[in-house]
């Protein structure tokens, strides 16, 4: 997708943060769409396996699972119960916390990505894909915090809504423990971030507008 002009200088000071601090993008961390292998015609096809949601469960036997209802365009992503030994694949991430957005709208591009939080109870279907996994409930609500800001959402739009292109200029800055030492994750993102990557408040007014067309108008 070829970048407005007005985008080249911001995407520019975005990559030598990254060089400068050893960083990557947080392209190279996302994972499988098939992370765990469950489809979306997995509940017409298991219903022997599922159960009606409950927050209230045994967590030795079954863990929550987000995936369509039904398949085809009819099918809605919901949440149900499900037997522990359905997932065959990946199943170690099931006891760590993901943070996700919505496969159809990974970017926001087109709308709300749906930004959430899976926890260590939680798999998920196709619906939606993991930005990044962590073994601390606290390291994913800090990366959320991150991933929400408007300077993050703003460097998902400079590629287009396919999941192949997703945050390939999204900078990761790798350590969301609360002893990272760039970021205070108790303080304003935004303002930290454009003090480290060299945005004035010209470039951030920018950047705020661009998002918020994207998300029509809203924050």
């Amino acid at each position: 997708m070829p970048l407005d002009p007005n985008d080249i200088e911001k995407t520019e000071k975005i990559s030598d943060f990254v060089t400068k601090n050893n960083f990557m993008y947080l392209h190279d961390s996302v994972l499988s769409q098939k992370l765990f292998g469950i489809e979306s015609s997995f509940v017409e096809e298991n219903p022997d396996r599922v159960h009606p949601f409950s927050e209230d469960f045994d967590k030795n036997k079954y863990i929550k699972l987000y995936t369509n209802n039904k398949s085809g365009k009819a099918g809605r992503a919901t949440w149900f119960l499900a037997d522990k030994d359905v997932i065959k694949k990946n199943r170690s991430y099931v006891k760590e916390w993901q943070v996700v957005v919505s496969s159809a709208n990974a970017g926001g591009q087109k709308r709300d990505n749906q930004l959430a939080i899976m926890d260590n109870y939680s798999a998920f279907g196709r619906a939606r894909v993991a930005l990044k996994s962590f073994t601390s409930e606290k390291e994913a609500i800090n990366f959320k915090k991150y991933v929400g800001s408007y300077v993050i959402r703003y460097t998902f739009l400079m590629t287009d809504e396919s999941l192949t292109s997703l945050a390939k200029w999204v900078p990761d800055i790798l350590d969301y423990s609360d002893e990272n030492q760039y970021l205070d994750f108790e303080k304003n993102i935004d303002e930290q971030l454009c003090y480290l990557i060299g945005f004035n408040d010209r470039d951030f007014e920018y950047i705020k507008r661009k998002v918020k067309t994207f998300r029509g108008g809203k924050n």
